[in-house]
């Protein structure tokens, strides 16, 4: 069922309820109203009767039944009965004989006498029994009854009416509701027309946000965000196969390029073995870049659910990091010191994943030491009451202001570093596992006099 289908219906089955609602208690109203008037019209008639009885014409009913035949006002079907204390009838504005016809039973005139006053009802025929007190007979019981013809009458058009009016009310609301519902989803209507132009090729397409202010304005918001986001994803997937088939293709022209001088002509043993060794860096250079890149892809697959996260004290980390690092290059000098010595280890406890943060410090010690003069690398461990940090500064080259950001892109390298080894994937790698552990890592530099990276992650 469409949206504007469903919208129009529960905006019928609402509409239609509140009808439902007002008719019936309407209905109900005027019902009641009827009744009461009814009834006390009927009181009242009964008790003009009784004192015609007892004033004027006590010695005569006959009197008193000729005032009742002529009566222009009497009602449909009245009739007035008079019981003493012994529930015998003492006067009947209708033959005697048929007195029987009329309703009443011993029950019936018990309850007028405890209660005073019972209202009943008999199919159309409503009934009124009242006490009425005789200056020579005690105690009498006023039954009266007759027909509303004209109270039914009029309840019957009224019910008509309200019939009508409810189909009527359902119709134009069934009409106006479609209408309505049409005109509320035309924007989103128009919004589905556009996204279904939206292609892979034409991500900067932009949807219209409208007033920027109304739930359809903020999804239009939203989307428009969502697109800039992918555009930005598809940039970074063109940029890395675009980086990573120039890196590949580097060492794989390098091999290829030996290989054909070295088939040229006959070579010396010496010769052979230069060649293969030339080979053999060539090789190794390209499986250090295809483990790069595997890193790099496993980074980007990762997630926090999928990892083992556990407490883990990082100055130990960072001492470990340092002497795995030096084992393995003797030139390089790393510096490891806190700005305030912990009180607490939980000052400097974060919840996480030892190896991949170990690969965060490895490569930030390692870049620090590769791009410095003189080899050296400036660790300072600190903390506060949320979070701990770790900054790793060299002295090296420096990196332009304007590269400061991008070199966290997948295989993007500063200008001024393309003359020493690397793939520009390190950093990349580093910030996806920094984010998995919900910190944050920056860098501020300045050409020829060193950069610092700084590493934020929040503490148990």
């Amino acid at each position: 069922m469409k949206i504007r289908t469903k919208i129009a219906l529960q905006f019928t089955v609402i509409i239609a309820a509140i009808l439902a609602t007002f008719s019936v208690s309407f209905y109900y109203v005027a019902e009641q109203n009827r009744k009461d008037e009814f009834y006390k019209n009927l009181c009242d008639r009964a008790l003009t009767r009784a004192d015609l009885l007892v004033k004027i014409a006590a010695n005569n009913k006959k009197i008193l039944k000729i005032l009742d035949k002529e009566t222009l006002s009497k009602l449909y079907g009245e009739k007035v009965l008079m019981f003493n204390d012994e529930d015998k009838i003492v006067y009947a504005s209708y033959d005697p004989d048929s007195a029987e016809n009329y309703y009443y039973n011993a029950d019936l005139l018990k309850s007028v006498r405890k209660n005073k006053y019972v209202e009943t009802a008999n199919g159309k025929l409503l009934v009124a029994g009242l006490m009425y007190t005789h200056p020579e007979k005690g105690e009498l019981v006023l039954m009266t009854s007759a027909e509303d013809e004209l109270g039914n009458t009029q309840l019957q058009r009224l019910r008509d009416s309200l019939i009508y009016s409810f189909l009527f009310g359902i119709l134009i609301t069934i009409v106006l509701g479609f209408i309505f519902a049409g005109q509320s989803l035309k924007p989103l209507s128009d919004m589905n027309r556009e996204v279904s132009t939206i292609t892979a090729y034409n991500l900067r397409k932009q949807l219209n946000e409208g007033n920027r202010q109304d739930e359809l304005a903020q999804l239009a918001i939203n989307f428009n965000q969502m697109l800039q986001r992918l555009e930005q994803s598809f940039d970074f997937q063109r940029s890395f196969v675009s980086n990573a088939s120039h890196e590949l293709r580097t060492p794989l022209a390098g091999l290829k390029s030996e290989i054909q001088i070295a088939l040229e002509k006959e070579r010396t043993p010496e010769e052979y073995q230069k060649v293969l060794e030339s080979l053999l860096n060539d090789a190794q250079r390209l499986i250090q870049l295809t483990n790069s890149l595997l890193q790099l892809a496993q980074s980007e697959k990762k997630e926090e659910r999928t990892m083992s996260f556990q407490s883990i004290r990082l100055d130990e980390l960072v001492f470990q990091t340092q002497e795995e690092l030096q084992s393995l290059r003797t030139d390089y000098q790393i510096h490891i010191d806190f700005e305030d010595i912990p009180e607490n280890e939980q000052d400097i406890t974060v919840l996480g994943n030892a190896p991949l943060l170990k690969t965060v410090l490895n490569n930030l010690m390692d870049n620090a030491c590769k791009y410095s003069p003189d080899k050296r690398a400036d660790v300072k461990i600190g903390f506060d009451e949320h979070n701990c940090y770790i900054r790793v500064t060299d002295r090296g080259i420096g990196i332009p202001e304007n590269e400061t950001q991008r070199i966290f892109e997948p295989l993007y390298r500063a200008k001024n570093a393309t003359t020493f080894r690397g793939y520009g994937i390190g950093l990349s790698v580093c910030r996806r596992i920094v984010d998995m552990h919900r910190g944050t890592i920056k860098v501020t530099s300045q050409l020829d006099v060193g950069s610092t990276f700084e590493i934020v992650l929040p503490h148990i």
